[in-house]
């Protein structure tokens, strides 16, 4: 067995000796570090000796000799503290006094629900003045805070981590994850204005939008061929007006149209009017001016009385047919679908393309297409900024002669 060194002395904090006796190298600090009894440990290994004198040097230099009078069990606590500051590069003494700095704040005892229920109490104060939020805004910030809430609710605002609570979430919520981090800014920003804490924990900017798709829009050719259909098949099919409603005036085709009647359609001023409570979404109320090529198309149906649609059953029939008879819709011999060029909402888009195209202006399609935001403008934007030949065609479109309605239709 190879001879073991007796001796080590480290930086006269200690020294460490090697004991045959019992096989085991102790640490012997003496009377250095205070008290009347010799500071001594014996360890298993030349290593562990080695780490625990580490230690000793550690805990003079941060706090002096007067840390070993702290009871084992807080000795024990302040070793684990000093794996945490140790790569930090900070001492115990700073580490703590930036805790302490921190309780000092306001928001020193809040938790996540805490400011969730403050900033909603904020919310209300300002609707009961007449200055707050509109209620669809109000419903997703309640949302959104809610289910923050759900997953950060008990964690105190001091502690709150970007890494440690926020990043993991995000994960989680994939596509979702920018609007929840945009309104966790928010929190986290009310937090700081109210002196609650006095940065925010969220790091860096918000994170990037992911790149929008152009929606479809119809062709030339697919909106003219839509628009002589309607017209050759209104008096059997009835939607001549449900189709100008959709393509024109850019509605809602499941939450906005099946709430008009008629009676929405001035056409002395040429301008359709929807009630908030038309729009299916609270406070998107809206009059919009009718386009002169559309108050002809309307004052071409056979129908001008009673609600725009009157059966919902009878309305999907008809609208899949007349689908079918302009070509959007194909199917076999036994009658399944063996294609659908149709797009969810492909005439709303079409619609706010169109005006986008014509008018250059973001504010008059949001304002037309009952838009809360401008993200959605940017689709518009993409499309209208290369066809404004086209809208001009489309909003000078005129219906053919009674007698020529079959061969337009035809040669669309």
């Amino acid at each position: 067995m190879p001879k073991k060194s007796k001796t080590i002395s480290i930086n006269g904090v200690c020294v460490i000796r090697y004991v045959p006796k019992v096989d085991k190298y102790e640490v012997d600090a003496g009377l250095k570090l205070g008290g009347t009894t010799k500071h001594r440990k014996r360890c298993a290994t030349k290593q562990e000796a080695l780490a625990y004198a580490d230690q000793l040097k550690v805990k003079i230099k941060n706090h002096g000799f007067s840390a070993f009078k702290l009871s084992a069990e807080e000795q024990a606590d302040a070793e684990k503290a000093l794996k945490v500051a140790r790569p930090l590069g900070v001492s115990l003494e700073d580490a703590l006094r930036f805790y302490a700095q921190y309780h000092e704040q306001r928001g020193a005892d809040m938790t996540f629900d805490d400011l969730v229920e403050d900033f909603r109490d904020k919310l209300d104060d300002d609707r009961a003045k007449g200055e707050g939020v509109k209620d669809r805004t109000y419903q997703d910030y309640k949302y959104r805070h809610q289910r923050l809430a759900d997953e950060f609710g008990g964690i105190s605002l001091i502690s709150f981590s970007h890494e440690k609570h926020w990043l993991p979430l995000s994960r989680k919520l994939l596509t979702a994850s920018r609007r929840f981090e945009n309104h966790l800014r928010i929190l986290f920003n009310h937090a700081v204005e109210n002196e609650y804490l006095q940065v925010t924990p969220m790091k860096g900017k918000l994170s990037k939008a992911s790149k929008l798709k152009k929606p479809a829009i119809l062709r030339e050719d697919q909106w003219r061929q839509l628009l002589l259909t309607a017209i050759q098949t209104d008096k059997d099919l009835d939607l001549l007006c449900y189709v100008v409603l959709t393509l024109y005036m850019g509605l809602r085709p499941q939450s906005e149209v099946p709430n008009l009647t008629w009676q929405s359609i001035n056409f002395k001023t040429k301008k359709l009017f929807i009630a908030d409570d038309q729009t299916g979404k609270s406070d998107l109320g809206r009059t919009l001016e009718i386009p002169e090529c559309a108050i002809a198309l309307l004052k071409m149906c056979k129908r001008k009385k009673g609600p725009i649609i009157e059966s919902n059953n009878q309305h999907k029939k008809n609208w899949n047919l007349l689908r079918e008879m302009a070509g959007f819709i194909v199917r076999d011999e036994s009658g399944q679908t063996i294609r659908n060029d149709w797009k969810h909402d492909v005439a709303r888009h079409t619609a706010g393309t169109m005006v986008y195209a014509k008018t250059q202006s973001k504010e008059k399609v949001r304002s037309f297409l009952g838009h809360t935001n401008d993200v959605t403008m940017r689709h518009y934007v993409n499309h209208g900024e290369s066809i404004d030949e086209e809208s001009e065609r489309f909003f000078s479109f005129t219906a053919p002669l009674p007698d020529q309605i079959g061969e337009a239709v035809k040669s669309a």
